[in-house]
């Protein structure tokens, strides 16, 4: 947050910037648009395409919302009659917050974002102390027949949940089940959080509801307009800003976009540049400045592995969202967590006479190169000792790890589902590669808590799951194979609440009900990697590491003995997807809120996989059966293997 703090006209709830180039900054871009609007034409030279794209995708369909987008874009300013009325539904969650102080107390503005969840600014709840001492007031307002109702309070409890950041200037605090009075908080609903970035355009009007200099609820209805200030030097990613002529909003708001989605938490206005010839004029505002959702998703990504009140904050935001809360999981036995690595097989292992080891790319009917695959991204890769190439070649399967991730880049499995055998009990410990530098894979002391103070733990999970590659000729040659998949070279650290079984029932499913001849498939799969990812490890050996928390998959099967279907599929933190808002179907206030959201897997086309990753499939990409739906939005949610497209 830029400038100081700097109440204005006594009020908590109205912080003001002190931050002179902000604000010149906001009156040349008044100055300059005064009726700023995005049309079909210039739209592209305002926003990127993506961007406005997805903005387009947020809406709702045109049978519920005829004139969404003409009203984005300036073409119409007519909206449906259920628009006050989901208004009015939003504003149930936003609430006073009362803080008792020496000198009396202040107010300021908060919501509700998630079951018994309450953002607010941090400089209206800046500690602990602060917020076990104030009360949140739902239901301070006028009715139909101009009768303040009374406040129904809440304690809040941030023994539970405490988070807050200063610099972002967003809290998080837990608030009680039920009031003073027996009141259920469930009453008042919530407004999900959307992690996805482009929820407002440049140009679009957006809405606060707050309660202002503590008074009861009011509205700005379309009377902020969002724009893209530029200031040399400066990064506004993290801020949205929108103009006003009006009263500034009050802190602690959500500020809203036309289908009622929460695009900023409000914290500051701006006021137009002081004139240093009239000090005691009166201030003008100008606008307003809010921190973006995104951003303040970013922020708790980074802190959950460092920070339990960001993780718990996190799961309840994902509850709100419809999914399973997101937890570590811990390995169940001390000897996991405990056992010794295995000793690195000798790189002889893999140069017996007259057997082929690794991915074979000719496995199927089509060729699916690996080295064509990885071509886009092969810099990352970290190279063998031998300096012959990236490719770590074992029995039945092959992996590329990232050089900088320290994790795989890729996979690829070969499965012949004719010659599977089970290759018995567990064969025994991981182990590291000696093919490969050993700062360029984990070892055990990653999975160890004793080897670091981190608030969670991880356990050892396979990427090729280990009767992937157990089948051949002979119960030694599947055996083989097992052992091969116990490498750290194979392992990602288990963070998502889902295991092996999730991809196993996947890539049973696929040898067992599609139309196979041969009953063959290759399977593709890796991590996705981002840039904000959360690090872990800086005390253990070889970190701190960013872990990645989404996985992607895809399954190429042979169903006759010429042609090969394909299919992709996400899982993990399947939100934080990019494309992800193909698969979002809206109703009502409730995002996501379906039974088939809590598996957290979705099923979505190669093409998205390709832009998670920056892979190239374009040898798979003609058979992706999920490609070839008539829909815009091919991105769907997957609630058992029955809904599986292939």
């Amino acid at each position: 947050m830029s400038g100081q703090k700097n109440f204005t006209l006594g009020r908590r709830d109205l912080l003001t910037t002190t931050d002179q180039k902000l604000s010149k900054a906001m009156a040349e871009a008044n100055a300059s648009s005064r009726a700023l609007a995005v049309t079909a034409n210039t739209a592209p030279a305002v926003e990127p395409a993506e961007r406005l794209a997805i903005r387009r995708d947020l809406l709702e369909p045109p049978q519920a919302d005829p004139t969404g987008f003409e009203r984005i874009i300036g073409k119409s300013d007519l909206t449906s009659i259920n628009y006050l009325e989901r208004g009015k539904r939003a504003s149930m969650a936003v609430c006073r917050i009362r803080v008792p102080s020496p000198g009396g107390e202040w107010y300021g503005t908060g919501f509700l974002v998630g079951p018994r969840l309450l953002m607010t600014n941090a400089h209206v709840l800046g500690s602990e102390i602060e917020a076990g001492q104030a009360e949140a007031e739902f239901g301070y307002e006028h009715d139909v027949d101009g009768v303040l109702g009374t406040p129904i309070q809440f304690n809040l409890m941030p023994h539970e949940i405490f988070f807050s950041d200063p610099q972002a200037d967003v809290t998080f605090v837990s608030v009680a089940p039920v009031s003073e009075k027996g009141v259920p908080l469930e009453r008042f609903g919530w407004l999900s959080l959307l992690p996805l970035s482009g929820k407002a355009v440049e140009g679009e009007w957006v809405t606060i509801i707050q309660h202002p200099g503590g008074g009861p609820k009011q509205i700005s209805i379309r009377s902020n307009q969002v724009v893209n200030l530029k200031i040399p030097g400066r990064n506004l990613d993290a801020f949205i800003h929108y103009r006003t002529d009006t009263e500034p909003g009050s802190s602690g708001s959500p500020v809203l976009n036309d289908q009622w989605q929460v695009v900023a938490l409000h914290h500051k206005a701006v006021a137009a540049p002081r004139d240093t010839a009239k000090p005691e004029a009166p201030i003008k505002w100008i606008g307003n400045e809010g921190v973006r959702i995104s951003a303040i998703f970013r922020l708790l990504e980074r802190r959950r592995l460092e920070n339990d009140h960001a993780l718990r904050v996190l799961d309840r935001l994902e509850r709100a969202l419809g999914f399973t809360p997101m937890v570590p999981e811990i390995s169940t036995t001390s000897s996991e967590v405990l056992e010794a690595d295995g000793k690195p097989y000798k790189p002889t292992r893999w140069a017996k006479q007259n057997t082929v080891y690794g991915y074979d790319p000719d496995f199927l009917s089509e060729r699916l190169s690996l080295e064509q695959i990885i071509a886009p991204v092969k810099a990352q890769a970290a190279p063998l000792l031998s300096g012959t190439g990236v490719e770590l070649v074992y029995n039945k399967f092959s992996v590329i790890m990232h050089a900088d991730r320290k994790f795989a880049l890729i996979t690829a499995v070969n499965i012949n589902g004719s010659e599977l055998r089970h290759p018995g009990d567990r064969p025994g410990s991981f182990r590291r590669d000696a093919r490969i530098a050993d700062e360029y894979q984990p070892d055990g002391e990653f999975y160890e808590k004793a080897k670091g103070n981190d608030k969670v733990q991880f356990s050892r999970g396979h990427l090729v799951r280990r009767f992937d590659p157990a089948w051949g000729g002979s119960l030694e040659e599947a055996r083989n194979g097992d052992e091969d998949s116990f490498h750290y070279t194979n392992a990602a650290p288990q963070f998502q609440a889902y295991n092996n079984v999730d991809w196993g029932d996947l890539e049973d499913y696929v040898l067992n009900q599609t139309q196979l001849t041969e009953r063959k498939v290759t399977v593709l799969q890796g991590p996705i990697y981002r840039p904000d990812d959360p690090p872990y490890g800086k005390e253990r050996k070889g970190g701190p590491w960013k872990i990645p928390l989404s996985f992607w998959k895809i399954a190429v099967v042979q169903k006759t003995a010429t042609n090969v279907s394909a299919a992709a599929f996400i899982v993990g933190q399947t939100q934080y997807v990019d494309a992800l808002y193909e698969a979002k179907v809206f109703k009502a206030l409730a995002p996501y809120r379906f039974e088939e959201l809590r598996t957290r897997k979705i099923q979505t086309t190669i093409a998205t996989i390709e832009r998670e990753t920056g892979l190239n499939f374009e040898r798979i990409r003609p058979f992706d059966a999920h490609d070839s739906l008539e829909s815009t939005r091919r991105t769907r949610w997957i609630s058992s293997v029955n809904d599986i497209l292939i």
